[in-house]
């Protein structure tokens, strides 16, 4: 069997050096990180981000008409659409208490969403001009209800209150959208509105 060699202790080298990998004192493996969590991703052109504009009224009830934000990969795209984050900035209080869900329409074959009010998609390295295969809007018509797969914490806590303005979700690839099917953010009671911005990569099925 190979024995793995790491030096323990921090090392100061030039670039170009060859290195051992490096240990702590216990024996385990050093890892940091060397650039932000997603740069590489960005920097190879898979990200992208879509973003309402202005504060967009949330549908309520898991209805087929569906207003807020939903992510649309098209059956037949030959991509997952990673979902990494998602960040809500409320621009009203409720008249109740609201509670803010993830949404999903999980079925490949139903028929096609209809985009309504379609947003811009950018590439998350900005400026680049490769082209996402997830849709994004602000109003769709879904084939069918989607169903609850994730809640949002924070947000809407009492009639005309908040605990907190603004929520990040930091999903992560948690939920990945596989080509046919949807996800949507959405109220399950009352509706509020908000500036919301999704995050996803784009891998090959």
């Amino acid at each position: 069997m190979a024995t793995i060699q790491t030096t323990v202790g921090p090392q100061t080298l030039a670039n170009g050096a060859t290195v051992t990998a490096r240990a702590e004192r216990t024996g385990g493996t050093v890892v940091q990180d060397a650039h932000g969590r997603y740069q590489e991703a960005v920097v190879q052109g898979n990200v992208y981000v879509a973003s309402t504009q202005a504060g967009q009224a949330l549908s309520t009830a898991l209805s087929t008409t569906q207003t807020g934000f939903t992510l649309t990969n098209p059956a037949g795209s030959g991509k997952n659409l990673v979902v990494l984050g998602a960040q809500v900035a409320l621009t009203t209080a409720p008249a109740g208490i609201s509670t803010l869900v993830w949404a999903a329409n999980v079925n490949p074959v139903a028929a096609a969403v209809t985009q309504t009010t379609p947003l811009t998609v950018r590439n998350a390295l900005l400026g680049a001009a490769s082209t996402a295969v997830g849709l994004a809007a602000s109003a769709v018509t879904l084939p069918a209800a989607p169903v609850v797969v994730r809640a949002l914490g924070g947000g809407p806590v009492a009639t005309g209150s908040v605990n907190a303005a603004y929520m990040s979700d930091d999903i992560a690839g948690q939920l990945i959208v596989a080509p046919g099917c949807a996800i949507s953010l959405s109220a399950l009671t009352t509706a509020i509105s908000a500036v919301i911005s999704v995050v996803w990569e784009e891998i090959l099925v």
